[in-house]
């Protein structure tokens, strides 16, 4: 008997791949491809994964499903001769399928793909022995190969995260054996367990020294994150993990992926500190503050804005903020003014409406200016004569813009600034007449005195929390189709009637709808002899001239 020589035995298993394990050649195959898109691993590894998942029992091999496909489309009655015989044959097989799916169900577990290959082989003998036609014992085998490699799909999203840990760190792999190994789980769950492994080893991202800024003699170090959120960062430190206004900077101790341990989270950007935060959103603690005065003293900080949001730990941030003060006077520190008036902005900024004549406009704080400018515009018009188009038109202009500002301010408050008057020509505005149009704006802006002092910065805030509200009910009335209840302090219709009189009276303004509503009694009086309007159509005409927007 030929014995092989132990060398040579070891270089047969170094050289032993996936299909030799006996998996079938056709999930053999789909790994292969599958590798290439999730690693790719060595050889070696890949021939372990797939020794993990020859143990896995699951239905997605062989389910209800699939027995019944087996008995009543494959080798269903129809399969055998309509002869006693064929009848007997018939019925063993279906004993024979009944029997093997009870023993691979329910409380005795699933099969596993080494179960349906086996399945292949006795059926195939069996039938072969009942004399089942060659064809349905070919679609037999042909279906169980494709159920073994769907089963085999249907488990990717397990063994995927395996791949791609073993492609991007190889020695990665002597590991995820020992801790399978020490988990004392069963076989067909070590797939899963290695699988739980990856992914957590995943959300660690390995340490990429171009990413880190410093790092100190205790092997603590500053770490960019290259993003303005950190999913890992979030985890481990019990926070969103998330930026609003600037990018990660992380605080971290330790080596190798898992062991890596984050201590501070920092957002900043532009020379601004917008969060310094422990876990948990607390403050830092004391023994902490010489890690942060590296980063501001290195990283050109000009700026600190934290103010202990998102935390109960008050009296933590203000010792934290106390120290950092008197250790950087040069930094400017707005604890409160560019957070707290952009959150006001953005609480109030979905709230306006708009259309084609009424916009809003915001300047936003920030490092360069502390200055928030907010601006309502509105557009305004009203039919005139095509003549005034072709003359001069400059005194008319100024007349109008003279009379409208002292309409505003008997009829519209909060009381807007007319800010310009144009006339254009028909067919520039409106497809029937030239058209007159008044610009109004409402605008303010707002910046604390001492952004460093507390109540200057709340005054602020107070003022325009109550203009931003002001010009929400604004541009209510702007957008609206209805006219201001009775007593309001902004008629709007009034505005537009009296600037209409003064039009009158100047000689320029032009009745469109009372030139309509002329015509069509015109055209009336000829179509129907004077026959009445319905009352309907009478009323619409008499609103014509009501008609203001």
């Amino acid at each position: 008997m030929y014995l092989r020589p132990p060398d040579k035995w070891k270089t047969y298993l170094l050289q032993e791949g996936i299909e030799d394990i006996g998996l079938p050649p056709e999930v053999s195959n789909y790994l292969r491809r599958q590798n290439q898109t999730y690693g790719p691993v060595s050889n070696k590894h890949l021939t372990w994964i797939g020794t993990l998942i020859k143990a896995v029992k699951s239905s997605s091999f062989f389910d209800a499903g699939i027995y019944q496909t087996i008995v009543e489309d494959i080798v269903g009655l129809e399969a055998f001769p309509r002869t006693p015989e064929g009848e007997e044959a018939w019925s063993k097989s279906l004993q024979f399928f009944k029997d093997w799916y009870i023993n691979h169900s329910g409380t005795r577990g699933a099969p596993t793909i080494g179960d349906v290959k086996a399945l292949k082989k006795t059926a195939r003998k069996l039938l072969k022995k009942l004399n089942a036609p060659d064809k349905a014992i070919k679609q037999l085998e042909s279906y169980l190969d494709y159920r073994m490699s769907r089963g085999t799909n249907s488990l990717q999203h397990i063994y995927a995260p395996i791949m791609q840990l073993l492609a991007e760190d190889p020695a990665y792999y002597d590991e995820l054996r020992e801790e399978i190994v020490a988990s004392r789980k069963p076989p067909g769950s070590h797939l899963r367990v290695a699988s739980d492994i990856a992914r957590d080893v995943m959300s660690s991202p390995a340490k990429a020294e171009d990413q880190v800024i410093h790092e100190f003699d205790n092997g603590y170090f500053w770490y960019d994150v290259r993003s303005h959120a950190c999913d890992f960062e979030g985890k481990k430190m019990g926070h969103c993990g998330r930026g609003e206004q600037g990018q990660l900077y992380s605080l971290r101790v330790g080596e190798g992926r898992r062991n890596i341990k984050p201590m501070i989270t920092l957002e900043f950007a532009d020379g601004v500190i917008y969060q310094i935060k422990a876990k948990a959103n607390a403050a830092p603690k004391e023994d902490m503050y010489p890690y942060i005065d590296w980063f501001i003293e290195n990283m050109g900080v000009k700026m600190i804005e934290e103010k202990g949001s998102h935390s109960s730990d008050g009296i933590g941030f203000a010792e934290m903020l106390g120290y950092l003060k008197e250790k950087h006077p040069d930094v400017k520190f707005g604890v409160a003014w560019i957070t707290e008036a952009t959150e006001l902005l953005e609480q109030y900024a979905p709230s306006f409406d708009s259309d084609s004549q009424t916009s809003q406009e915001v300047e936003w704080p920030s490092m360069g200016s502390l200055a928030v400018s907010f601006l309502v515009k509105h557009q305004v018009f009203w039919p005139v004569k095509d003549i005034i188009v072709d003359e001069e038109t400059t005194r008319l202009r100024y007349e109008i813009r003279q009379d409208a500002q002292n309409i505003v301010e008997d009829t519209l408050y909060p009381n807007p600034i007319v800010r310009s008057v144009d006339v254009f020509a028909r067919g520039v505005q409106d497809s029937q007449t030239a058209m007159l149009r008044i610009e109004l704006e409402w605008a303010d802006s707002f910046e604390p005195d001492d952004p460093d002092y507390e109540e200057d910065v709340q005054d602020a805030l107070a003022r325009m929390q109550n203009f931003l509200a002001e010009m929400e009910e604004v541009c209510a009335y702007l957008v609206s189709s209805t006219e201001a209840p009775e007593g309001a302090d902004f008629d709007y219709n009034e505005f537009w009637e009296d600037v209409k009189e003064r039009l009158e009276a100047l000689g320029v303004y032009r009745d469109v709808a009372g030139e309509e509503d002329q015509q069509m009694k015109r055209d009336r009086a000829e179509a129907a002899g004077q026959q009445r309007l319905p009352f309907q159509e009478s009323k619409i005409f008499e609103s014509w001239a009501k008609i203001i927007k």
